[in-house]
């Protein structure tokens, strides 16, 4: 079971991406723009996992060969490291964020600075390798747009104390740390075996 899950979870993102975007738009009143547009990145990063290993997928191929240089080998990313970063941020973290956005919107900021920083990286990758690479059109189309859109509503509608969006900024950055230090170090270590 776990093996197929590791293979196939990303498939699900779609069929989940569209049920969520439906609940989303019945349950979450749109007179609160700012707490719809929280929830709606949930939707809209599940497309963008769709699209980096699903279909067309190969993200995994992309980092390893065009990123580490390794030919031979799924380090430092395979299916079951991939599951292991996606799903606690995508399917956990941020609904229980997005959920606490209820009490104080602030619990939702990151999210939104989130898919901005995340969604960069695939341009600068297809600028530096001049290729496109899983994920960059759901990147460009949606994710940097609402993203910067809900940053921008936030910042003209909200009073963000400047503590709020420091810890925003730097909850993303320690995500990404989190994902990035262990790639790197099993890119070493397996390197260092051969």
């Amino acid at each position: 079971m776990n093996n197929w899950l590791y293979k196939n979870w990303a498939k699900l993102c779609i069929i989940l991406s569209i049920i969520l975007a439906i609940i989303i738009l019945l349950v979450v009143k749109t007179n609160n723009i700012l707490l719809f547009l929280i929830w709606i990145q949930i939707p809209i990063y599940l497309l963008h996992q769709f699209e980096e290993h699903s279909w067309p997928g190969g993200f995994k191929n992309f980092v390893n060969k065009e990123i580490f240089n390794v030919e031979v080998g799924e380090y430092p990313l395979n299916d079951i490291n991939i599951f292991w970063i996606n799903v606690p941020i995508i399917w956990v973290l941020m609904p229980i964020f997005a959920s606490l956005s209820y009490v104080n919107l602030f619990f939702g900021l990151w999210i939104p600075y989130f898919a901005v920083f995340n969604s960069l990286t695939h341009v600068i990758g297809a600028v530096v390798k001049r290729k496109y690479n899983p994920g960059l059109f759901v990147s460009v189309v949606l994710g940097i747009p609402v993203a910067i859109y809900t940053l921008w509503l936030f910042y003209n509608l909200v009073n963000v104390p400047l503590i709020i969006t420091l810890l925003s900024i730097l909850a993303v950055l320690l995500l990404h740390i989190a994902i990035i230090v262990p790639a790197v170090r099993r890119s070493r270590f397996e390197k260092n075996k051969i």
